[in-house]
């Protein structure tokens, strides 16, 4: 069914892959021990009105039936460590295979809605369904494939920003969304908005061609700076603090300090904040903002106003002054 593109194991509402090659190989072996797993849930997709053919969309199973498709096919993305590949059974074992009895429950034709909360409530496993998992599952608009292509930009793949997890759980996505969110509407906390902001942009997203080329200006800057790879900017929630900060000073005055003295400015105090908490009082302010509850607003906007102060030249003095009587220092 999946070669013949009836089955669709991938509809638009189910999260990215996420098993281990651990959790793939002792589910093959489940298989070939001809041990039961649990049901498979399909449902009815677009039905030809002229031929009477339709697809079906699998809506809990995806780890599964992929794991099982690459093992036949033999796929290189298939790492095995204790189960001997298909193609090495013998032809006894090949026909267990072939005719292990595969439980599926069928629901029929329901709506999307039904789709996606039957799919959120299956799920409620060790690898239980992120906040941006439910999102994208909800909404596949204007907003999140904007977000989308913000997140696969290469700035951020050039640099190594996201991780082998951040891949799998949407990480990105929700970096990427919650950078675009924020240059919409300031700092906020945690995941808050998304819903919000993905149902008012679900249809459109005007404003799309302004984030996108004020990103870019962004990003031709930081590269511009020439930052060393191991500089602190490269870590997620300082490297999101600088773009926010750097688009709302791009945005704030006429003419921009030179890319080499924002890097000197912006090394300088990163060097201080990587010593810790003997770094000076500023940089260990910002250090702890920068490592614990790092997407709380308060730690955001503590952040925020640091760097804001540090890319404008003022003295790290008159900076820690304004962070208290703004009542941000912890």
């Amino acid at each position: 069914m999946v070669r013949e593109g009836k089955l669709l194991p991938r509809p638009e509402f189910q999260r990215r892959l996420v098993w281990t090659h651990a959790d793939k190989d002792l589910f093959l072996d489940t298989i070939l021990r001809s041990y039961p797993f649990p049901e498979i849930y399909l449902a009815d997709g677009d039905v030809n009105l002229e031929s009477g053919e339709g697809t079906q969309l699998l809506v809990d199973g995806l780890q599964r039936v992929s794991t099982l498709i690459e093992y036949f096919d033999g796929s290189s993305n298939l790492r095995l460590l204790t189960v001997r590949p298909y193609r090495e059974l013998t032809d006894p074992e090949k026909t267990a295979f072939l005719q292990y009895d595969v439980a599926v429950r069928d629901l029929g034709t329901i709506s999307r809605e039904e789709l996606v909360e039957v799919f959120k409530r299956l799920n409620a496993t060790k690898y239980s369904l992120l906040d941006i998992e439910v999102n994208n599952a909800v909404y596949g608009g204007a907003l999140k494939k904007f977000a989308e292509t913000v997140a696969e930009h290469p700035f951020f793949i050039d640099n190594s920003v996201f991780n082998a997890r951040d891949f799998k759980r949407m990480g990105d996505l929700r970096y990427g969304l919650g950078v675009v969110a924020s240059l919409v509407q300031g700092y906020f906390n945690r995941d808050d908005v998304f819903e919000e902001l993905l149902a008012r942009y679900n249809d459109d997203f005007p404003l799309a061609d302004e984030v996108k080329a004020r990103l870019q200006f962004v990003f031709d800057l930081i590269t511009e700076c020439g930052f060393d790879h191991k500089s602190r900017i490269w870590k997620k929630a300082d490297l999101y603090t600088a773009i926010v900060e750097l688009d709302r000073m791009a945005r704030a005055v006429k003419s921009l300090p030179q890319p080499h003295e924002l890097l000197a400015r912006l090394d300088t105090f990163y060097n201080d904040v990587d010593e810790g908490l003997t770094g000076g009082i500023l940089a260990s302010t910002y250090y702890k903002s920068a490592v614990q509850a790092t997407n709380d607003r308060i730690n955001r906007l503590r952040r925020g106003f640091i760097i804001e102060g540090i890319l404008n030249g003022v003295s790290r003095a008159d900076i820690f002054d304004r962070l208290s009587a703004e009542g941000l220092v912890g």
